[in-house]
């Protein structure tokens, strides 16, 4: 599909700027120009990252409606999951911190603030700060644990941190390379920045090649306006390199936070033998999927 069919494809309500299409040739990752256009993706040849694509200005990635009722649905749909998940990424980050360490850290992209019980749990005597790119986002259930820093302030703010989690929202950023360097500058000597993000595995390139339908449904659920790439191993650690940040502990793993229905209706799969088997997918996908990186990154 053509760039300019693939623009037109959206709908006038959804215009892309033209001169920003035409300076988007290029894998905002690894810089490189070739990139496979499938729907609405492409995917890097040379790093592997697949992205939304032709690249969405930024007020086409801006999200309405109630965010505190959109949050709250949320942490009551992905219930235990959630709580299971941070309690890992706390341990894969900190697990060689003494838990009675006086922490400073930094929940960047927070959305409902749900994290900071669960490292308070582990760090009693830490103290958590949350910013998010939406405010209003933040629940009053969980705003005791949390100081947050209004987004619009959080670049010229002072403070540092002794680690800096970002649970989902590497694939969510426009700019990774930026975001990344950006917050390396908000760590102290020796702190740590914590990542958890999709990344793409052994399903997304035999679907694109075997089944181009179901492949299609597949990008559609996981490569969105709100989630800008999907990540690779290279990838990853390219952007980190670029950023003058080191991994320093990595790991692949199959994590799910919503539970198996949610991934089908976001990918339009309606069909019975589908959905049976999607489901048969997620409950052994420990097994078979490696769907998230999961790392440790300090600066070089």
């Amino acid at each position: 599909m053509s760039t300019s069919t693939l623009v037109n494809s959206f709908g006038a309500g959804d215009a892309l700027d033209r001169s920003a299409v035409d300076r988007a040739n290029l894998c905002k990752v690894c810089h490189d120009d070739r990139l496979e256009v499938f729907e609405h993706t492409a995917r890097c040849r040379n790093c592997g990252v697949l992205l939304f694509f032709p690249y969405p200005t930024s007020d086409m990635l801006v999200r309405g409606g109630d965010r505190k009722a959109l949050w709250l649905d949320w942490y009551c749909e992905s219930g235990f999951r959630n709580a299971r998940n941070f309690a890992n990424m706390i341990e894969f980050a900190l697990g060689d911190v003494s838990t009675a360490k006086d922490l400073a850290i930094l929940d960047y992209g927070g959305g409902g603030g749900q994290f900071a019980l669960t490292a308070l749990t582990h760090f009693p005597r830490a103290i958590v700060s949350m910013t998010d790119i939406d405010n209003a986002a933040l629940l009053p259930q969980y705003r005791s644990a949390n100081h947050p820093i209004p987004f619009e302030q959080f670049e010229a703010d002072a403070t540092r941190f002794d680690i800096i989690f970002m649970n989902d929202v590497f694939e969510h950023v426009e700019h990774p390379e930026r975001v990344l360097s950006m917050l390396a500058g908000k760590l102290k000597p020796g702190g740590r920045l914590f990542v958890d993000t999709p990344k793409t595995f052994w399903l997304f390139p035999v679907l694109r090649v075997l089944c181009p339908p179901i492949y299609r449904k597949l990008c559609r659920g996981t490569v969105t306006r709100e989630h800008l790439q999907i990540w690779t191993r290279r990838a990853f650690h390219r952007v980190a390199g670029a950023a003058s940040l080191r991994v320093t502990r990595y790991a692949e793993l199959s994590e799910f936070t919503m539970p198996p229905e949610f991934y089908l209706r976001s990918m339009g799969i309606e069909n019975p033998l589908l959905v049976a088997a999607g489901r048969l997918f997620y409950r052994t996908a420990g097994w078979l999927a490696k769907n998230k990186i999961m790392a440790v990154l300090e600066r070089s």
